[in-house]
């Protein structure tokens, strides 16, 4: 017993209890109450003051640092939500995943190895199928030991930072940017410096003042992440020039770049431009990507493509060794058929159709004062109310109307965005996302009376 304490009582000896007790709930152990109450009520005091509770001095001190997090899944009926950047179902390519988890499952040597424990980099087959990938992308072949699968995006990120990053160091994030991201960091005791970004991405005189700043007080930046192309939250896109230009900061500046690649395949117009990790030459760029947009998130496949040095570092890091090696060989197969390719295709018409839908909406129903980014690709649109917005009545009035929506806030990591809001448009077809946006202009409305 805690303390050394031996329960008095008839029956109870020291090591061995009586057949009446029984375990009741998160480990509280009690005796029937009526014999308790009658025959020994010191016993069962004592008993009571034993109780176990998961307190708050249980829990790691991140615990209680880490705010409660929003995150996709099931909405009330009725509630039309444009919060989450999930992907539709209707778009799922359940039948294609099909064929190709037949397809894998009838060659006993790929199985063997997939079924087994795996190599940490990942599975094989669809190590080299994403490679092929990459390297059509990236007009460069993919260096042996540079590329290796994780458990979705959201581990990718995790180790990267994990990896390149100790607690109490400092890393540069765009500002707004992936809530994700910025609980990773935060969980990971990395203080946060936001670098503003406009119309064509990340601020690039604000980079510079950053870096010099956090170069004179001792505390240079661990890394800096953006997502450069279709910008989670704001689909912004940064053109060609500008990411050189961020290369060549970087580089003087001697800071690692995660590029988190999470949408490049979802492009709706316009032409391709080249990812940070394809135009770097000096191997300081570290990219990141993702199945769950382009096949589903269910797979939880994703992975980080960087010099060898650096996947050997964060192999360490990912505990479970091998992801996924069932799921991995369908989605190699699924891609060595050629199915993915067509898949992305059909995925383009579908999202650029809800995309238009969405901006018909807003440009019919949203009042005067509130503006959005145009994208080109990916999931989101970001709005911008007018400052003279009272937003807890727009919130209110949301819950009213039974819509949901991101607040600009969730986007920064210290407490802009106060009159932002992100929209996706991937999730909902054409016709609930003009009655959500016509349900979000009511609300707005109601902030600005």
């Amino acid at each position: 017993m805690p303390g050394g304490r031996r329960l008095r009582g008839r029956g109870c000896g020291s090591h061995r209890r009586p057949r009446s007790w029984r375990v009741v709930g998160a480990g509280r152990i009690c005796h029937n109450a009526g014999m308790l109450s009658r025959e020994n009520p010191t016993l069962a005091a004592e008993l009571e003051a034993l109780r176990f509770t998961w307190d708050a001095r249980r829990f790691n001190r991140r615990v209680h640092e880490v705010p409660p997090v929003m995150r996709a899944g099931p909405v009330e009926p009725g509630v039309v939500s444009l919060a989450f950047g999930a992907p539709a179902p209707d778009l799922f390519p359940a039948a294609g995943l099909l064929e190709a988890a037949r397809e894998a499952l009838t060659d006993a040597d790929a199985c063997a190895v997939a079924l087994q424990y795996g190599a940490v980099t990942g599975n094989p087959i669809l190590l080299a199928e994403l490679a092929k990938k990459l390297e059509r992308e990236e007009g460069r072949l993919v260096e042996p030991g540079s590329l290796a699968i994780t458990n979705g995006s959201s581990q990718a990120i995790a180790l990267a930072v994990q990896v390149l990053a100790n607690p109490g160091d400092v890393g540069l994030v765009e500002a707004p940017t992936f809530m994700g991201t910025l609980r990773h960091i935060r969980f990971h005791g990395v203080t946060t410096v936001p670098v503003p970004q406009g119309p064509e991405g990340l601020d690039l005189e604000a980079l510079e003042a950053a870096l010099e700043r956090l170069h004179a007080a001792g505390t240079p930046p661990r890394f800096l992440y953006c997502i450069p192309t279709f910008n989670n939250p704001t689909g912004v896109t940064m053109p060609l020039a500008r990411r050189r230009a961020l290369l060549d900061l970087a580089l003087r500046h001697d800071v690692p770049v995660i590029e988190d690649d999470a949408y490049g395949d979802l492009r709706y117009e316009g032409d391709p431009v080249p990812t940070l990790h394809a135009l770097d030459r000096h191997g300081l760029v570290v990219r990141l990507g993702t199945f769950s947009k382009i096949v589903a998130p269910g797979v939880r496949l994703g992975f980080v493509l960087g010099d060898p040095a650096l996947i050997q570092r964060l192999q360490p890091f990912k505990a479970e060794g091998s992801t996924n090696g069932l799921a991995s060989l369908v989605v190699g197969t699924f891609m060595r058929s050629g199915r993915l390719a067509t898949h992305i295709e059909a995925l383009r018409r579908g999202y650029r159709a809800r995309r238009e839908a969405m901006y018909r909406a807003l440009e019919a129903e949203m009042p005067d004062g509130v503006s959005w980014t145009r994208t080109a690709g990916g999931f989101f649109v970001w709005l911008t109310l007018s400052p003279l917005a009272d937003m807890k009545r727009v919130m209110a009035r949301e819950a009213e109307e039974r819509v949901q929506a991101m607040p600009g806030t969730a986007c920064f990591p210290d407490g802009q965005g106060t009159h932002n809001l992100r929209l996706a448009f991937s999730l909902q077809p054409p016709e609930q996302l003009a009655e959500g946006v016509r349900r979000l202009a009511r609300a707005i409305r109601a902030g600005l009376a």
